[in-house]
């Protein structure tokens, strides 16, 4: 089961490229990034760091997703 926990993320990957639309989910208790075409973020396009994103969860759960493991 998948969870979203953010939307509308712009972030930086790391290889230095910016994306827009990005979605954040928890997926099997772990934490995914999704692009807006659909594929996930890992490798040289893994998430590095969010510029802005809408946080769909309260703060006290968003920092506990924070903390988990990449899926």
């Amino acid at each position: 089961m998948s969870k979203i926990f953010a939307q509308n993320i712009k972030c930086i990957l790391e290889d230095g490229t910016e994306l827009e639309n990005v979605t954040g989910l928890v997926i099997d208790n772990k934490r995914a990034y999704k692009a807006e075409d659909g594929t996930f973020l890992k490798g040289t396009k893994k998430f590095k760091k969010a510029i802005y994103a809408d946080i769909l969860v309260s703060p006290f759960d968003f920092d506990k997703i924070i903390f988990l493991e990449d899926y």
